[in-house]
């Protein structure tokens, strides 16, 4: 059983690795079998888009970077794990590049009929995000129509979210209750992973 956690933020250490770290605790200790690879964004290098449409001609994409081993990576994932603070409603520039990125995956099954990844495999999907505001009507609601295209993209089941607003006022660290409820997360979400 193979996971893959994606780091979104900028900031190796922040809001969002916290928050991410706690859910791995509980996803591990519910299923310590699980191989995760952890990935921070930060680290990767992933060049946008250049909507040149050569996944619709020939499987893959052309540009050779990063996003070549996360492809491999999708693939073989049980579990896919995004975390982003929210940056204009949406996710971080780096973490979308990622997403547009996986137009691959869309014109390679769609278009050619070769998908790059399995598409019968049985996946799961879930989105941890923070917000500098107070909860509002608006807080995370954007950002959920990006992460469920990006999800559909890779052929995975979009489970459930994990988000925490006003993250300027009072970061995780000064809210022992949301690191507790984000490691009780993580074991509800090894549930979801069939053995």
């Amino acid at each position: 059983m193979k996971g893959l956690a994606v780091l979104g933020s900028p900031h190796n250490n922040g809001n969002n690795a916290k928050i991410l770290k706690r859910v791995i605790t509980g996803l591990k200790e519910a299923k310590p079998e699980l191989e995760l690879d952890y990935l921070q964004i930060k680290d990767l290098k992933i060049e946008p888009c250049l909507a040149c449409y050569n996944c619709k001609k020939k499987q893959g994409c052309i540009i050779d970077d990063d996003m070549i081993d996360i492809y491999s990576k999708l693939d073989q994932a049980d579990l896919i794990l995004l975390a982003s603070p929210i940056y204009f409603n949406t996710v971080t520039a780096q973490l979308k590049a990622l997403i547009d990125r996986c137009q691959a995956l869309w014109a390679n099954k769609f278009i050619l009929q070769k998908p790059l990844i399995d598409t019968e495999k049985k996946r799961i999907g879930a989105f941890i995000s923070t917000a500098g505001e107070p909860l509002s009507e608006d807080s995370f609601k954007y950002v959920v129509g990006t992460l469920d295209l990006f999800f559909k993209g890779a052929d995975t089941e979009y489970y459930d979210n994990f988000f925490v607003p006003n993250i300027d006022n009072k970061s995780v660290t000064e809210q022992s209750n949301v690191l507790q409820e984000a490691e009780d997360w993580g074991k509800k979400l090894a549930e979801q992973l069939s053995d």
